[in-house]
């Protein structure tokens, strides 16, 4: 098996020029603050399916068409006509059994929709799951694609792609395997974890842990942190697309 990270979505003509075979490839985006974290725990508390969009006007137009719950905030501030923000606090109280949830996200819709194969959402929450999951397809290749901030790379998925490498040489290893090919930048996000003490270290100084908790979300970067707490890994069902945007939708595997 190869292991291979983008450190940032790369352009979707480049996703295409692997050697194997589609069916041989998984891959896992990396987006610890905050879709991989509030993804996983929306559908653990039983929502059908999230929909994603970095999108304001796209995430109102789906909801309105399909009744689903509006989740999401910018700055911190819940936009107008959202029924929760994307805090982990707000997530514990929706009751979102049986019901579409449109989550307003800023990177990792992209990084989902380019990513053009069977692809899961990880975070530190559910690496351990993720893993798992994965392995039991028997994929040739494991491409990890960080969704970053704004088109930069940012440490707190550096991290958390340097956490699931570790677990997929040890789930290799366990099967008798030599262990996985990797590239240099999976080298990178190796010794990125190495030199983390503490996980929540790294996700706090990130960027976009610093955003967050320049608006008062420390609490998020902590939950955030957590490491194997969920046990869902969410799979991109479809991916559309409203006002040049993309509209990824992830059940529950």
């Amino acid at each position: 098996m190869e292991i291979h990270v983008d450190l940032t979505p790369p352009p979707s003509e480049s996703e295409r020029t692997h050697s194997a075979a589609p069916t041989d490839v998984v891959s896992v985006v990396v987006d610890v603050l905050r879709a991989g974290t509030i993804t996983a725990h929306l559908l653990e508390r039983g929502a059908d399916a999230v929909i994603l969009t970095s999108s304001v006007r796209a995430a109102r137009q789906r909801a309105a068409a399909d009744g689903a719950l509006l989740v999401g905030d910018v700055g911190g501030v819940p936009p107008e006509g959202f029924n929760h923000a994307a805090t982990n606090a707000s997530v514990r109280s929706i009751e979102c059994a049986g019901r579409e949830v449109v989550l307003l996200a800023d990177d990792a819709p992209r990084a989902l929709a380019g990513a053009r194969r069977r692809c899961v959402l990880a975070g530190l929450v559910n690496a351990v799951a993720v893993v798992e999951t994965v392995m039991a397809w028997e994929p040739a290749r494991v491409v990890l694609v960080c969704a970053g901030e704004h088109g930069e790379p940012d440490l707190a998925d550096a991290i958390a792609a340097g956490l699931l490498v570790s677990l997929f040489e040890r789930a290799s290893r366990a099967m008798g395997d030599v262990g996985p090919s990797v590239s240099g930048s999976t080298r990178f996000c190796l010794s990125v974890l190495r030199t983390t003490k503490d996980p929540l270290d790294g996700v706090w100084a990130s960027s976009v842990g610093s955003d967050l908790r320049t608006v008062g979300l420390e609490e998020e970067v902590a939950a955030a942190s957590e490491i194997a707490t969920s046990d869902v890994v969410p799979l991109v069902e479809s991916v559309d697309h409203a006002f040049g945007r993309p509209l990824v939708r992830l059940v529950r595997v």
